[in-house]
């Protein structure tokens, strides 16, 4: 999801609680109220990795954000927007905004921190990849067609329509990637391939290739599977290399960055005693083996005895 999906189902979750009443204004503060969550993604510009992964989709995407932030945005559309609503109306409105953006990031790979800040772990379905555009498509047409709609019966109903499209991708993409999982277990199933877990993730920009890995002893077994092709694409084992990081394995930065990865990485070594950990659930940049990783984080010591951890 990107700024213009969250304000298009901020927008539509706006007109269905508030259209009949205030109109046009529905859309476009239901569309800025679901913008909120964003904050914490331009706080973790000001801190280093990993403190910037947990930051970014952290507090401001939890309900206790939602709940605290709702009453004062509820206080301000009262006074400053329109009084046909009270202030108990607009700050549902505002909350009910603000959560539609927090679900639709829980679809994503990355996930969100719903219970900051009390539990420091991700919710994450990974049934739509970080980056795509598809499921703002009817958004976007019932958007359109509801600002221009002057009846208001009409507005809620085009609303309702571009919602209920919305969860049919929804619903499609949560089954076809249960389909996905349960066809790539049997095909490890049967090429005798013994794993502990195993997940597959959409890969960016798409929702019909996916990123399967499956966890062994060694490492994690890889291949793409495509609901559009019927080639198998070819395994390969990562190896997991753990022990070039056995000398950081006290590092709290270091344990903080495996536990992001929800420990699906392996690690290369580089030059100057220096180690990459790619984060697997992003896959690579192209469908080949050899092709790079698409998410890196280079890990290294400086002078004074401290690990750094860079973004690539």
């Amino acid at each position: 999801m990107n700024i213009f999906s969250y304000f298009l189902i901020g927008a539509a979750i706006g007109c269905l609680f508030a259209g009949k009443k205030i109109g046009n204004k529905a859309l476009l503060y239901g569309g800025v109220c679901a913008l909120f969550p964003c904050l914490d993604e331009g706080l973790a510009l000001f801190f280093s990795c990993p403190a910037s992964l947990y930051v970014a989709g952290g507090v401001s995407h939890s309900l206790l954000y939602c709940i605290l932030l709702a009453p004062i945005l509820g206080w301000i559309l009262r006074k400053f927007v329109s009084k046909d609503l009270t202030v108990v109306s607009w700050s549902v409105f505002a909350f009910l905004a603000m959560v539609s953006h927090c679900v639709f990031d829980i679809l994503r790979v990355r996930g969100v921190g719903i219970l900051e800040p009390f539990v420091h772990k991700r919710l994450a379905l990974s049934i739509i990849p970080d980056v795509e555009f598809l499921s703002c498509i009817p958004l976007l047409f019932s958007f359109i067609a509801a600002m221009v709609l002057k009846d208001l019966k009409q507005k809620r109903l085009i609303s309702w329509f571009g919602m209920f499209l919305t969860s049919i991708f929804v619903t499609f993409a949560f089954l076809n990637k249960l389909s996905v999982q349960a066809d790539f277990e049997r095909r490890l199933d049967e090429q005798d391939v013994r794993y502990s877990r195993s997940e597959v993730f959409p890969v960016e920009n798409t929702l019909f290739i996916w990123n399967c890995i499956a966890q062994d002893r060694d490492g994690f077994w890889m291949c793409y599977q495509s609901n559009l092709s019927k080639n198998d694409f070819d395994y390969n084992l990562a190896l997991r290399n753990d022990y070039y990081l056995f000398e950081l394995e006290d590092c709290m930065a270091v344990k903080r960055l495996t536990a992001y990865t929800r420990y699906f990485y392996v690690v290369e070594p580089t030059v100057n005693h220096t180690v990459l950990l790619h984060d697997l659930r992003y896959a690579r940049q192209g469908l080949r083996s050899t092709d790079p990783y698409d998410k890196s984080y280079h890990i290294y010591v400086d002078e004074n005895k401290t690990v750094l951890i860079d973004e690539k």
